[in-house]
């Protein structure tokens, strides 16, 4: 039988998803670097969300093309969990959403970012306004039209970059006027330390959104991202948008039980060579120190593996862990298979660079970045392949 990982799963709701974006049945003899998706890790960790969260609805989060794992095969399997709402970049994918489930609710994160309110109307995508100009766009837009569009609206508590600051929801003024053309669907809102739990800034951002939200229209509330659902009920409010935790990806500082990886980066053996004590491989010039057998697998930085992954992490081929050599190029890795037994290597042609076991926090800590940031990167790179 063939190994589950190696497997090209036909999902159980393939109806829904278009024949563009289903697996390819030809993927066993691929020379280059693969990422597994686990649907069934995503499904599973959306349970799981459900069964911490308190509040009203556990939604999900598949902007960036769903963190480069692919937004149509994710969207798709997280609807058959249940799954009715989306968050996403912008209309254009939105468009994408809304192709696979007409019924969702689909809300962008960047606002109009430079659309016309029309096109959001049409398609009955809600965009998350991020500042007082859309507003009156929105506003306009809806008095012209003799309707009340409907809106969410993104309050900056203490994060910056996007929404409406307090000196502009206490202008009762200025904003009367446009909640008569603005349905409000919900009050969106982000913790600046939401990976820290204990930061005090959590508790001034969050004593500042319930006492700004008695002035404004009543809506459901949404603050808790994937970090905040582990957190007690009074952080929980409304509604929960859910992204990294989908992909068992750790976005806190102190660890979240309950989530499965999805994601297996490898890559094949292109050939295995020896070579002499002494001799320099790679652009880096390793020198090695020993008789040495070297395997050169096809993955580098151009599949999203950070150049400082030698550094810091190992491989894995089989149960055992090998060292890279020579640092990362561009499409070709080499390890040191020195210490394996060569029939072990005829039995495994596949060196695993990250999965469950060996995951992505470790390596994002080194690299001094969020473990998003390269999962995104190794998404947009490296040839996907879906499992059930």
């Amino acid at each position: 039988m063939t190994p589950r990982s190696h497997q090209v799963a036909v999902l159980s709701h393939e109806s829904v998803i278009p024949d563009a974006f289903r697996p390819s049945p030809k993927v066993e003899g691929i020379a280059e670097a693969r990422l597994d998706v686990d649907l069934a890790a995503v499904r599973a960790n959306f349970a799981e969300m459900r069964r911490r969260f308190t509040g009203r609805s556990v939604t999900a989060v598949v902007k960036s093309d769903a963190y480069g794992l692919g937004l149509e095969p994710v969207v798709a399997s997280l609807l058959a969990a249940g799954c009715d709402t989306f968050w996403v970049d912008d209309l254009d994918e939105a468009l994408r959403v809304r192709a696979l489930a007409p019924a969702a609710t689909v809300y962008t994160l960047l606002g109009l970012a430079g659309r016309e309110p029309i096109a959001f109307r049409r398609a009955e995508v809600i965009p998350v306004l991020v500042s007082l100009a859309e507003m009156r766009a929105v506003a306009a837009f809806a008095a012209a039209a003799g309707i009340a569009v409907p809106v969410a609206i993104q309050i900056d508590t203490g994060l910056g970059r996007l929404g409406l600051t307090g000196e502009e929801l206490s202008d009762r003024a200025m904003l009367d006027p446009l909640w008569r053309h603005l349905d409000v669907k919900a009050w969106v809102s982000h913790l600046a330390a939401f990976d820290q739990p204990a930061d005090a800034r959590n508790d001034e951002q969050h004593h500042r959104l319930t006492q700004w939200l008695a002035g404004l229209p009543e809506a459901p509330v949404s603050l808790a991202s994937s970090s905040g659902v582990y957190w007690p009920s009074p952080w929980h409010f409304d509604i929960a948008r859910v992204g990294s935790a989908l992909y068992g990806v750790q976005t806190s500082r102190v660890w979240q039980d309950g989530l499965v990886p999805c994601y297996r980066l490898s890559g094949r053996i292109l050939r295995i060579a020896d070579y002499a004590a002494g001799r320099r491989l790679g652009y880096a010039g390793t020198e090695l120190t020993r008789a040495s057998r070297i395997a050169t697998v096809a993955i580098g930085y151009a599949n999203g593996l950070p150049q400082r992954f030698g550094q810091c992490l190992h491989a894995r081929i089989g149960d055992m862990l090998v060292e890279t050599v020579g640092g990362i190029a561009m499409n070709l890795t080499m390890v040191d298979v020195t210490d394996m037994d060569p029939r072990d290597l005829e039995g495994h042609p596949e060196v695993v660079f990250l999965d469950a076991g060996l995951p992505l926090e470790p390596l994002a800590q080194a690299c001094d970045c969020a473990p998003n940031a390269l999962l995104t990167a190794i998404g947009a790179g490296t040839r996907k392949v879906y499992n059930e």
